[in-house]
């Protein structure tokens, strides 16, 4: 049986959360005096579950609430945005049911919010934040250790929460998640980066038929520089995979919104949750006030320093531009 924490308090998306499942590498919450936004616990929703679901669901909307299950985990229930009741399967791993406390869970709290919950990475450097985003297996995780390498700050790893100020002209806030990245093990075989001494966060059986025996695993690597004030969203990057050569291009028009309505996470509860209006709203006034590029990599080759390279490049001149 899983141990029962309780006690711990934290502030990481831009809350401040009190929850009986820590989180490693969070930061303590230092003002004790302000209000809890969130409450973390464990509880028994096994019977609900049975009650209100099909065998096929993999989540389901009740007004306030939105539960789900992950086989060999647990059931979550996130609701109304100030609640995750978390029901552990007979022998689940902690450090499972952690990985989609802090990412299927938090992301859905932030919809519940209204805060956008991008799917990605975000980096900073003097005082500016940068997202990256892209679909599975583009390399994001790749190109922020690599990024955070050359001296950016980190900012969040998987969701990036999204505010929009009330008035046109200024730039959206990025609230800073938790202070450690995700990461594949072929990913840091390919920066360089030993595993010893990582936590491991998930394990899973290759999908591919050359690799059918071997088992992927993520770990917890923490960062060193850790940026722990919300900042200015300056630009999104979005990393796709091309046949042609690596190349940085401005996203333009209406592909500015088809990027940040594909690169929402739980973009598929979006219409369940009656989010549709609020979600293009928001996602209509991000692509208005920030930088958009697609940056394309080569489909067979990844190079993380030719990609690092142009991000670089594309910061100083408009870096340039802004003297």
């Amino acid at each position: 049986m899983i141990e029962q924490w309780k006690g711990y308090t934290y502030k990481a998306f831009g809350l401040h959360i009190a929850t009986e499942i820590p989180f490693p590498g969070a930061k303590p919450a230092e003002d004790r005096s302000h209000s809890t936004d969130v409450w973390v616990e464990w509880g028994d929703l096994n019977a609900l579950w049975e009650e209100v679901s099909t065998p096929d669901d993999a989540f389901v909307v009740l007004d306030d609430k939105v539960l789900f299950r992950i086989g060999q985990t647990a059931v979550y229930s996130v609701e109304a945005g100030t609640r995750v009741i978390v029901s552990p399967e007979e022998g689940a791993q902690l450090e499972r049911i952690r990985l989609f406390l802090d990412g299927y869970c938090m992301a859905i709290l932030l919809l519940q919010r209204n805060i956008l919950p991008l799917h990605g990475s975000a980096i900073a450097k003097n005082g500016l934040a940068y997202a990256i985003v892209g679909s599975s297996g583009a390399g994001k995780s790749t190109l922020t250790k690599a990024l955070l390498d050359q001296g950016f700050s980190f900012v969040s790893d998987d969701i990036i929460p999204v505010v929009l100020p009330d008035t046109d002209n200024e730039l959206a806030i990025v609230w800073p998640a938790l202070p450690e990245q995700k990461l594949w093990q072929e990913s840091l075989s390919e920066l360089g980066v030993s595993r010893e001494g990582l936590r491991v966060v998930y394990e899973r059986q290759a999908h591919s038929a050359e690799l059918a025996e071997e088992i992927r695993t993520k770990y917890a690597v923490p960062v060193a520089r850790f940026s722990h004030a919300p900042m200015p969203l300056a630009g999104i990057f979005e990393l796709a995979k091309r046949e042609d050569a690596t190349e940085l291009v401005p996203i333009e028009g209406a592909e500015r919104l088809r990027t940040l309505a594909l690169h929402t996470f739980h973009r598929s509860l979006i219409e369940p949750m009656g989010l549709l209006e609020w979600h293009f709203r928001t996602i209509a006034g991000l692509a208005n006030r920030t930088d958009m590029m697609l940056l394309g990599r080569q489909r067979d080759q990844y190079s993380a320093p030719a990609l690092v390279q142009l991000v670089l490049e594309n910061l100083l001149i408009k870096r340039e531009n802004a003297s």
